[in-house]
């Protein structure tokens, strides 16, 4: 019997390292990335871009720009993961001290929740446009299913991610040909009421990062199970470039075709039932099934570090619960304004994170020096990280490019610096 079946299906290494004997090829782990891209929220981010009012190109841009700024965090951030072979959440100790762990973990939990609820809601909004029954209803009947594949962790996830993403992505890359070339690739700048409002291209970059920015510091969740760092960059190059980049882009086209002005919202199950039938309904609604279950298994990650000796699958429950609130505070109608926000709060971390394990070292400190001299909290990161978001306000508020890029250099450097103080000690 191996060590993975001793401890029981519902384990997922929470808080231990990932045995070799439990990693993965990086096809698998490429099929749960594209699990939690390929999603609602692609055909919703879709209908989004679509509907504000700026040309093919300039759409194009920003999927490519702040997917390429994505793709080389998640690179970095999984050599963490592969080197440590733990989860953020635990990693984070090793940064922020055990305690110093807890109140980042707690602020994570809070940032992701909204993410977790979005998924939710979209799942939903998918019973209640096919039974007609109220969001108040399916929001409980979408919760109880997220809840019943998240508690089983990556197992579940990757089980998933393998039976509905590879025929469902490839369906979905035809059909997006095909309503591209219908419509003669006619319909950019179009402007809707669904339409985010982006005054310039580095706006729309902003929005771009913002979306998948948290999730950057979070790949060590998956890449601990990936066998090397070279099998984590292909998995995550691959699906980035085709998941993240050409099926958000070419998702413009179903929206273009299905939505209206009249329509309040780009909502992914009317965008796939209207121009895929019953068939895109279920493909749409499976896939955004996907999303949230990886979302929650993120969630409960962080959560198991705050309290260890709580079961994961308990911390899902509460979780599932109190995401049906984050539903009715309304998050999903405010999406733009959401991924913006994550685009000024969490760029400093993956700077902290990218300093910590690959500048610090090079000057002669030890990795696990906080562990080591037992400090329950490292005020340096924190101070590193409200540096960081206050340069990226500052840049975002005076309208000058990547914010993002401004809060993570800004935090790597003021973090480098001042953990010079560990030197030879």
């Amino acid at each position: 019997m191996s060590s993975e079946e001793k401890v029981g299906f519902l384990y997922d290494w929470e808080d231990k390292r990932v045995p070799e004997n439990a990693t993965r090829p990086w096809w698998d782990i490429a099929y749960v990335q594209l699990g939690l891209f390929t999603s609602g929220f692609m055909l919703m981010t879709g209908g989004l871009l679509v509907g504000s009012g700026w040309p093919w190109y300039h759409i194009l841009g920003w999927l490519i720009v702040g997917n390429l700024i994505i793709l080389g965090l998640y690179i970095a951030i999984g050599h963490i993961g592969v080197k440590e072979r733990l989860p953020t959440a635990f990693i984070a100790e090793v940064i922020f001290g055990k305690y110093g762990a807890k109140i980042f973990n707690i602020i994570l939990v809070g940032t992701i929740m909204a993410w977790a609820a979005l998924g939710i809601h979209q799942l939903a909004l998918a019973i209640t446009d096919l039974t007609g029954i109220t969001i108040y209803v399916t929001a409980w009947v979408a919760a109880l299913l997220v809840w019943l594949s998240s508690s089983a962790g990556y197992k579940t996830i990757s089980i998933l991610s393998k039976l509905a993403i590879p025929w469902f992505v490839s369906i979905l890359f035809i059909i997006m040909l095909y309503y591209g070339f219908k419509m003669g690739w006619n319909f950019w700048g179009q402007k809707t009421a669904y339409g985010s409002v982006f005054n310039s291209f580095w706006d729309g970059v902003t929005f771009v990062v913002g979306l998948n920015i948290v999730a950057s510091f979070l790949q060590a969740n998956s890449s601990r199970y990936a066998k090397s760092t070279k099998d984590f960059v292909k998995a995550s190059t691959f699906s980035v470039f085709f998941g993240m980049i050409l099926l958000t882009f070419l998702s413009c086209t179903l929206a273009a075709y299905a939505l209206t002005p009249e329509d309040s919202f780009a909502d992914p199950f009317v965008i796939a039932t209207r121009t895929m039938g019953v068939v895109g309904g279920i493909m749409a609604w499976i896939l955004i099934w996907t999303t949230a279950d990886n979302d929650f298994w993120h969630l409960s990650l962080s959560m198991v570090q705050l309290y260890p000796k709580i079961r994961r699958w308990i911390y899902d429950t509460i979780l599932v619960i109190f995401s049906i609130i984050v539903i009715y505070a309304g998050v999903l109608y405010r999406y733009t304004d959401f991924a913006t926000t994550l685009s000024i709060l969490w760029p400093a971390i993956p700077g902290i994170f990218i300093a910590h394990y690959f500048l610090v070292p090079k000057m002669g400190v030890d990795i696990y020096v906080v562990n080591k001299r037992n400090l329950p909290v490292n005020v340096v990161a924190f101070i590193a990280w409200i540096i960081g978001v206050v340069v990226a306000y500052v840049v975002k508020a005076h309208a000058l490019p990547l914010p993002e890029l401004a809060g993570l250099v800004s935090a790597l450097v003021v973090y480098t610096l001042a953990m010079v103080v560990y030197k030879g000690k």
